[in-house]
């Protein structure tokens, strides 16, 4: 188990904690983060026979950059001996951390590429997301990023929020692109059932549901009419802007994840350390003592790179997942126009595409899902 090229980082601190987002986070808990630098530092040493030069490093939230600009750039040099030259280092931040300071520490520190949460330009959307800051923070934190020399940016947007209208949502795209990113995340709202923000919004929600069936598609149509690459179901990017580190997952690598709450999949196995910021920082021994392990199988490991490929543009290698296709679904899928077939790839059509899910359920042979960390949705700022 050795040659990992692809580095997860997670920062769980928070401003506050968003009623929608399911990735593990604390608020007001800054006071703890010297120590849990030290601890992220320790567990960075022990995995180094892990790693190949890393290839891709991003660090995620949280809020990554409410640790400040002197930890992050401490905890970046670290990172950069074990990368490639030209690696791409991403970094999380909510626009309302986004100072010069901060901007001129990350680019001189080896930052290559920012990703901002926005999620709304709508007051009345963040509200409802329970997000900080305000709108008009996030053109500033562009704004600053450009001027300190940050020449990749991406935003991250959600849509089908409750009390969302076709109209505000072209309206955030609009604003979104007024600031020329380049790169954009795009996720529906998903909500764990039974959550407390699930019990608030959903009769808000059914309601919208007829107006909101669409919204992916207006998505898609503006971003692409404005010159973006559709290349990941939720993920649109300049030429040349794609993220490397997430295109890395999607191509089923291995890739390592340190920190509280953090996954890794190295071989046939897959970890997670435990999501409890004190047990991270207090423990004893070596990092195995907080972590929850499970083995992986062979046809696993190939079903999920099936399932992660054919959610790109370019879709998966034909001979490479034939063992996990439902060859009579193949045909019927074909037939329909959902996918398009060839003797070295299947790719879903367009639309296809938009029924991405319901695709690859019928594509994929039945066998047991494998557990996976949760995509990257933008909460402190992919990821993985």
């Amino acid at each position: 188990m050795s040659g990992v090229a692809h580095l997860y980082i997670h920062l769980p601190f928070c401003a506050r904690r968003c009623g929608y987002c399911d990735f593990y986070s604390t608020s007001g808990k800054e006071a703890r983060a010297p120590a849990y630098l030290e601890s992220l530092l320790a567990e960075l040493e022990e995995a180094a026979d892990l790693m190949a030069p890393l290839q891709s490093v991003y660090l995620g939230g949280g809020t990554p950059t409410r640790i400040g600009a002197r930890p992050l750039a401490r905890l970046l040099a670290a990172v950069r001996r074990r990368c490639a030259a030209e690696a791409e280092i991403s970094v999380e931040a909510n626009p309302e951390t986004v100072t010069p300071a901060l901007a001129g520490s990350l680019l001189a520190a080896g930052a290559t590429r920012i990703s901002l949460g926005v999620q709304s330009f709508s007051e009345r959307l963040r509200r409802n997301l329970e997000r900080s800051g305000d709108a008009g923070q996030a053109a500033r934190a562009m704004k600053t990023l450009r001027a300190a020399g940050h020449g990749n940016v991406s935003l991250d947007l959600i849509f089908g929020i409750p009390g969302q209208t076709r109209a505000g949502l072209e309206k955030d795209l609009a604003a979104a692109l007024s600031l020329e990113p380049d790169h954009l995340s795009c996720y529906e709202l998903s909500i764990r059932p039974g959550s407390g923000y699930a019990r608030r919004w959903e009769a808000k929600l059914k309601a919208a549901g007829a107006e909101s069936d669409h919204f992916y598609e207006i998505v898609v149509d503006i971003l692409e009419a404005a010159g973006y690459r559709w290349y990941e179901t939720s993920n649109f990017a300049l030429p040349g802007r794609e993220c490397r580190h997430n295109l890395g997952y999607w191509a089923g690598a291995d890739y390592l994840g340190l920190g509280a709450g953090a996954w890794s999949t190295v071989g046939l196995k897959r970890w997670q350390n435990i999501p409890d910021l004190e047990r991270y920082i207090g423990r004893t021994g070596k990092f195995v003592d907080v972590r929850r392990t499970e083995d992986l199988t062979a046809e696993l490991k190939l079903w999920e790179r099936a399932m992660l490929g054919l959610r790109c543009d370019h879709g998966a290698d034909r001979g490479e997942i034939a063992a996990v296709v439902d060859l009579e679904q193949e045909k019927s899928l074909h037939r329909n126009g959902f996918i398009m077939t060839g003797s070295d790839k299947i790719c879903l059509t367009r639309a296809g595409r938009f029924v991405a899910n319901e695709v690859c359920a019928r594509l994929l042979r039945n066998i047991e899902e494998p557990r996976r960390p949760a995509e990257r949705a933008g909460c402190g700022g992919p990821g993985t």
